[in-house]
């Protein structure tokens, strides 16, 4: 059992998932490529991650990528005024609750990942937000 202060969700809501959803912005290297900066990310770093990550009860892992090819169409498609971040990626991670991602963040394994940002990323532009996911639709399906 967890106890109530590492619990996921507010408490006294409904409509959340109960979970803890991380969501990190990445930048990646200024001279790496767009393909090999997925193919480092997704092959590589990404694929490390996965039995650590499953280790401590992840219920998801994902990478989303922003890159040349995706800037281009959104602006093509909003006439050049979207307003884009000014980041390569966004990895997030989905824990059943905050003890599960803090045993994660204080993994040996997990830290010795850190070392291969170097290798892939910009760790000084690195942004994370944390909390639960208030849920409309899922599955094309309105929920509630």
């Amino acid at each position: 059992m967890v106890p109530n202060a590492f619990a996921a969700g507010y408490p006294n809501t409904t409509g959340f998932r109960k979970v803890v959803k991380a969501t990190i912005l990445i930048k990646k290297k200024d001279s790496m490529s767009d393909e090999d900066f997925i193919n480092h990310y997704n092959n590589v770093h990404a694929q490390k991650a996965v039995p650590i990550l499953q280790r401590h009860g992840i219920i998801s892992y994902s990478l989303t990528y922003h890159l040349e090819r995706d800037r281009k169409m959104i602006q093509d498609i909003m006439h050049n005024k979207a307003k884009l971040l000014d980041y390569d990626a966004i990895c997030t991670f989905v824990f059943p609750d905050y003890l599960a991602l803090a045993k994660f963040l204080y993994d040996k394994e997990g830290a010795a990942l850190n070392g291969d940002h170097e290798n892939f990323m910009d760790d000084s532009q690195m942004k994370m937000m944390v909390g639960d996911e208030f849920m409309l639709i899922e599955n094309g399906e309105k929920v509630g």
